[in-house]
């Protein structure tokens, strides 16, 4: 194993799985498809005109190039006898300029994924690539050969068809800019760029959550390409600026060079209003990057994943079980028709108490799901087996809602809890009990002045700053991806104590 190996395999290791950026230098190595230049230069051969004419016209702006040809190329299209068939076949779906170019460029591609097998010298390396184990896959090529790579995955094309789906973020390709199978959702001239770009707050909405929440594999990209500037760009305006220096972690590009030795290294990018850190990997060929995005196994193949998901969400927003019939059988084996059978409501038996994480009752704090959890069981049967003593685990929710405490905060002479609760109690009131906690300062008004780093590395101080609970659990909200990173981890714990005793401990005269 080399270095990229190395260091995807220890870096993605407390992530959540990846989801793939994929360029046309993809497309380029396993099926031998043009990038975007070279695809214009294919079709301007029709024309008479070289290439070179229509990228000179339009001064380098590939866009403006795609549109000057496709004007062209739309009187040869109906008349070069070469074309004859695509008339008689999709001629009725011609309706501007550019939809002749369009039809072809998606036959193009058609035709070239049809039937599609790497060659001998890549086969070894498309199957790991087969064989990764990634959440999801974004891509602006038009070809279909990530769904040859994923046939499971659920395929949404271009930013209407997410506009008016319900995607579960597991087991998805996402083709931002169309697909060969839909000539019209290409985004191809430079009417089609300037119309997805007015309309791209939704797509960089959908994206942010991605980039939040998971790695974002770079492959057949370069850090210049205009494609995943503008994206960042609009990540960056989405994010308002104030968390993009968060995403170093997880922008991991992938620079292949067949004569580079091996080598991991920051890299800046620089975008319109800044720039982002990010991570480049230089390697000679793929073996390793993709063998570490497999090493990490799922519970459940990412194909049913998503089908739980999805059936969970569909019982949700219909509020209708009724007429579901259940068929008990092996998951793996499950036909896309799963459905899913689960109990809402009902009380929590005391062995779902005790298999609770931390990260439930941190979930619970914040809201996110409110669980409804039985308190007193809480208390009782979680804290009495499922914590070690040195972790950080909200705890005040589910004493004040439990009634084990009086007025003050203080527990009740009468009651029993664990031991480790008056452990937990003695530590927090050692590092809060006596916080400054001022009015008419926001959690953001300390976040600005003070910095994130700040605010991880004194997670008791910031009740000295502010007592604006509010402000500190949507920020934990936004920044749940901290829990997979083994020093923001613990920060993050601190942080929603330190929620949990604002919230819910002693009352704020007690407190000070």
């Amino acid at each position: 194993m080399g270095t990229a190996y190395d260091f995807l395999s220890s870096h993605l290791k407390t992530m959540a799985a990846p989801y793939l950026f994929i360029g046309s230098g993809i497309s380029r190595r396993y099926a031998d498809l043009p990038d975007w230049e070279g695809l214009l230069r294919h079709f301007a051969a029709f024309t008479s005109h070289p290439y070179e004419y229509y990228r000179g016209l339009a001064s380098g702006d590939l866009p403006k190039t795609a549109s000057l040809l496709a004007n062209e190329f739309y009187s040869v299209w109906w008349s070069d006898k070469r074309f004859s068939d695509s008339r008689d076949r999709y001629g009725t779906e011609v309706t501007d300029p550019s939809s002749a170019l369009k039809i072809e460029v998606a036959r193009y591609f058609e035709e070239a994924i049809e039937g599609f097998k790497p060659t001998a010298e890549y086969a070894s390396e498309f199957s790991l690539l087969q064989s990764a184990n990634v959440e999801g896959v974004i891509t602006t090529n038009f070809d279909r050969l990530m769904s040859v790579v994923y046939p499971d995955y659920t395929v949404f094309t271009g930013q209407d068809e997410l506009l008016f789906a319900d995607p579960q973020g597991i087991a998805e390709i996402y083709m931002i800019h169309g697909s060969s199978q839909q000539p019209r959702s290409l985004v191809l001239t430079g009417e089609d760029y300037d119309d997805f770009q007015e309309r791209d707050a939704y797509l960089a909405a959908k994206l942010m959550t991605f980039f939040v929440e998971h790695p974002i594999v770079f492959l057949g990209y370069s850090l210049s390409d205009n494609n995943v500037l503008e994206i960042l760009r609009s990540l960056v305006k989405a994010m308002r600026g104030t968390n993009a220096s968060k995403l170093k972690e997880r922008l991991l590009f992938v620079n292949w060079d067949s004569e580079a030795s091996p080598e991991v290294r920051s890299r800046t990018v620089q975008i319109e209003g800044g720039q982002i850190e990010a991570f480049e990997i230089v390697v000679p060929d793929f073996i390793d990057v993709f063998r570490a995005l497999g090493i990490k196994e799922r519970a459940l193949p990412a194909r049913v994943l998503r089908q739980l998901k999805n059936q969970i969400y569909e019982l949700v927003k219909s509020n209708d079980p009724d007429g579901r019939l259940v068929q008990v059988s092996d998951i793996e084996s499950a036909s896309d028709q799963l459905d899913v059978v689960f109990g809402v409501g009902a009380k929590m038996t005391v062995k779902g108490i005790i298999g609770l994480s931390r990260w439930d009752l941190v979930d619970d704090v914040l809201g996110s799901p409110d669980r409804g959890l039985p308190s007193d069981q809480v208390i009782s049967e979680a804290f009495g087996s499922s914590f070690a003593s040195n972790w950080y685990v909200p705890y005040w929710k589910h004493l004040r809602q439990g009634e084990f405490l009086d007025e003050t905060g203080n527990l009740l002479p009468q009651v029993e809890v664990p031991s480790k609760i008056h452990s937990y109690i003695s530590r927090e009131t050692k590092n809060l009990g006596k916080r400054s906690l001022p009015d008419g300062v926001t959690f953001q008004d300390v976040l600005d002045r003070q910095g994130e780093d700040w605010i991880l590395g004194h997670p008791w101080s910031l009740l000295d700053e502010t007592r604006d609970g509010e402000g500190l659990r949507e920020y934990l909200n936004n920044n749940r991806s901290y829990r997979q990173q083994s020093y923001y981890l613990t920060q993050y714990a601190k942080l929603a104590v330190t929620l949990d005793w604002l919230m819910y401990g002693p009352p704020n005269e007690a407190k000070s």
